[in-house]
């Protein structure tokens, strides 16, 4: 199941919105951890006064915790440690995250998972995205673009401000310099963000291919 796909659909459906949060953490060997969170509280307030009994939403979370689990499954078969899913801050934010062990365990789980960016955008072929490349300590991620023309609708172009994304990396070395000039640095130069509307990153016209150069 494509999960982002399955959300994000069915937000657009009933004009609600929500924040994608990705993280990914790289220790100094370029192990790590990695995080997708998908921020529902608009989406779960509203539903709790438009449902008085309760049905629909926990039909809701049932099916929305059955995307995660399936994901959950994928990443323990590849091998992959410390998988943790669910809900966080009071039910209205799920989570999936998980430890690798190297960038090319990292390219493949994203895959398998579809919990890159744009994973949710990308056509059905393409289960080989290279999210990030390592060449000595120059690390660089590449987002997917999407092809689909649906994207450029008045429609869609309209709702683009109702889905935020939020992409976070922290590193335990410090980043000498990074080539994107949507990334800020802070914390002493271990953490990048980048922030814009989902659907703006995907589209070809975003700078979304970060390069870090590393100490």
């Amino acid at each position: 199941m494509k999960k982002l796909h399955f959300i994000i659909f069915f937000l657009s459906l009933i004009f609600t919105s929500c924040t994608i949060t990705q993280e990914f953490h790289f220790k100094k060997d370029f192990s790590g951890s990695t995080k997708i969170a998908i921020d529902m509280t608009t989406f779960m307030e509203m539903m709790a006064g438009m449902d008085s009994t309760g049905t629909q939403s926990a039909g809701m979370k049932d099916s929305l915790d059955f995307a995660f689990k399936e994901n959950a499954e994928k990443l323990k078969a590849m091998g992959m440690k410390n998988i943790k899913y669910g809900w966080q801050d009071d039910d209205k934010v799920m989570f999936l995250s998980y430890d690798f062990t190297d960038i090319e365990v990292l390219n493949k789980a994203l895959n398998a998972s579809d919990d890159g960016n744009s994973a949710f955008m990308k056509s059905e072929d393409n289960d080989n995205h290279v999210y990030f490349t390592l060449k000595g300590k120059t690390l660089t991620y590449q987002g997917v673009k999407s092809n689909n023309d649906s994207l450029n609708t008045n429609e869609m172009a309209a709702m683009k401000d109702y889905y935020k994304y939020k992409l976070i990396f922290t590193f335990d070395r410090k980043v000498k310099k990074v080539d994107n000039p949507n990334i800020s640095l802070t914390d002493k130069n271990k953490k990048a963000t980048l922030e814009a509307s989902l659907f703006d990153i995907v589209t070809p016209e975003y700078n979304s291919t970060i390069i870090f150069k590393l100490k």
